[in-house]
């Protein structure tokens, strides 16, 4: 793997996790923070 992708994977997981977060604080019920977990950790492993 190049620097560049590296540089490239890292600046994605980034914007992925502000993403997730910024969608967890703005869930109002329990039920949709679950599901949005869900699909985060799909995406982490």
């Amino acid at each position: 793997m190049s620097m560049i992708e590296r540089i490239r994977n890292r600046r994605d997981a980034n914007r992925r996790a502000r993403a997730i977060e910024h969608a967890l604080r703005s869930a109002n019920s329990p039920a949709v923070r679950n599901e949005l977990l869900a699909i985060a950790q799909r995406h982490v492993s």
